[in-house]
C-alpha cells in the first residue's frame, strides 16, 4: 500500500483565498498537510503507532510552487506521494491539478523521523513506518533558501494562541502567512506568490516572542529569517511574479 501515490478531492473555499481571491501560501500548506495525515491514516500508520515506537515526523524543509493563480470555486485533483528515506530524509511530492489534468502548484516537502524520547534523528525507520515509504521520490523541486546577508528587521513576531496547533507551537503552515504580512501590501495587489521556500531550524513554543528580518536577493525575491536570542527559527525565501495588465475597452 505504500507504495502507491494518494489521492483527494476539494474546491477551493473562499477562506482559503486572500484578498484577490487567489487560494494563499499557507492553504496549499495545510492541504498538503491533511492529505499526508489521511494517507497515513489509510496505511494504519496513526498517532496511536507515533506513540509506541516513541516516533514523530519532523518537517525539515518545503518548497511550494505556484503556476497559476487558484481562485475560490476551483475543482481541484490533490495527488501526493511520499517516499523512502534519503539519508534520513523522508520525501513528499504533491500536487494540485484542475479538471482538465493541468498542474496549477506542487509542494515538495522534506521530513525527518526522530525518537521522541532522545530527539535525535533516526536513519532505521521502525517497520511499521518503513513499509508505508518504499517508492524513491516521485519527483523533486528545488527547496534551496538563498540567504542574504543585508537583512534587516521588519517586525516582532509572537507565537499566539491561533498560530499553535496541538504541539504547542507555531503550526508549519502558519510562517507562510507571516512572512506575506511582511511585505508592502501594494506589491501583494500588484503580484502573485510563485514560488514559496522555507527551511525549518528550531520551532517557535506557545507565546515565544522572535525577530523577523527580510531582504532582496534579487528581482521579486526576498529573502526572511526569524529568529530569537536563543535560536534560529527559520529561513525562507519568496518569489512574486507581477500580475498581468488586462487590457481595457476604452
Amino acid at each position: 500500500m505504500g507504495t502507491q501515490a494518494y489521492q483527494d478531492f476539494f474546491t477551493v473555499t473562499d477562506n482559503e483565498c486572500d484578498t484577490e481571491n487567489r487560494m494563499t501560501l499557507s492553504a496549499f500548506l495545510r492541504r498538503v498537510q491533511q492529505v499526508a495525515t489521511d494517507q497515513c491514516d489509510a496505511l494504519l500508520l496513526t498517532s496511536a503507532v507515533y506513540r509506541r515506537t516513541h516516533t514523530a515526523f519532523l518537517l525539515a524543509k518545503a518548497v511550494v510552487e505556484v503556476y497559476t493563480d487558484v481562485p475560490a470555486g476551483t475543482k481541484i485533483t490533490l495527488r501526493t506521494q511520499p517516499s523512502c528515506a534519503q539519508r534520513a530524509v523522508y520525501y513528499r511530492y504533491t500536487t494540485f491539478q484542475n479538471e482538465v489534468g493541468t498542474v496549477l502548484a506542487a509542494v515538495d516537502s522534506r521530513w525527518i523521523l526522530i525518537d521522541t524520547d532522545t530527539k535525535r534523528i533516526l536513519r532505521q525507520a521502525p517497520p511499521e513506518v518503513q513499509n508505508c515509504f518504499a517508492l524513491p521520490p516521485a519527483a523533486q523541486l528545488d527547496v534551496t533558501v538563498q540567504k542574504c546577508a543585508e537583512a534587516e528587521v521588519v517586525s516582532q513576531q509572537t507565537a499566539s494562541y491561533t498560530r499553535c496547533d496541538g504541539n504547542r507551537h507555531i503550526n508549519n503552515t502558519v510562517y507562510a502567512d507571516i512572512v506575506l504580512d511582511a511585505m508592502p501590501t501594494e506589491q501583494l495587489l500588484t503580484h502573485s506568490a510563485a514560488r514559496f521556500a522555507i527551511c525549518y531550524h528550531h520551532e517557535v513554543p506557545l507565546c515565544e516572542k522572535f525577530t523577523l528580518l527580510r531582504g532582496k536577493t534579487k528581482n521579486n525575491t526576498y529573502y526572511f529569517i526569524g529568529k530569537s536570542e536563543t535560536a534560529k527559527h527559520f529561513e525562507a525565501e519568496l518569489t512574486l511574479r507581477p500580475k498581468p495588465i488586462l487590457n481595457s475597452d476604452k
